[in-house]
């Protein structure tokens, strides 16, 4: 039964929505910090250029499906934060302070659905394969399957939790 919340049918125009989504991204960028002086079309150019490759690998474009929702998400929160701060009486030049804020929550964002993603397309050893069967082939001739395997992740998770911990404690001079 067809709803008014079935929007599968949009699942065959995903392709133009990244496609769309990455031109004007690149192009809103170079158009924000006037990167080309006047000449509008090179960004323009530059813009299409990127978004026709991004289409081009079926990985960047299901990264971007993947995580475009959250910044979606992100962004009504952000439009309801900054609602309820007019309301309460907040000035915009207030607003400015947040901004890196703001910054380091869509980098947190990028960084952890890329990863997410990637591990969700990369195989390694001791995943389930389509049938259900235990990948066991140890081929860490790619290196994703390196970087991927559960005990190099831990490693490198051991290895930035020290990382963080000595900088706290050194910075601390009390």
């Amino acid at each position: 039964m067809a709803t008014f919340l079935d929007v599968s049918g949009l699942q065959a125009f995903s392709h133009i929505f990244v496609f769309l989504l990455v031109l004007l991204a690149v192009y809103a960028v170079f158009a924000y910090n006037n990167a080309f002086g006047g000449a509008k079309w090179i960004a323009w150019l530059i813009a299409l250029v990127v978004a026709i490759f991004v289409i081009m690998s079926d990985l960047l474009t299901g990264l971007i499906q993947h995580i475009a929702p959250w910044f979606a998400v992100l962004f009504v929160f952000v439009i309801f934060i900054a609602t309820a701060s007019k309301i309460f009486g907040a000035a915009s030049s207030d607003a400015a302070d947040y901004k890196w804020i703001l910054f380091v929550v869509i980098v947190i964002i990028f960084i952890v659905g890329s990863l997410l993603y990637l591990r969700k397309e990369t195989a390694v050893p001791g995943d389930l394969d389509e049938e259900g069967r235990e990948i066991k082939e140890d081929s860490y001739l790619t290196t994703s399957n390196f970087i991927f395997h559960p005990k190099v992740m831990g490693i490198i998770f051991i290895l930035l939790v020290a990382i963080f911990t000595v900088a706290l404690l050194a910075g601390k001079t009390t």
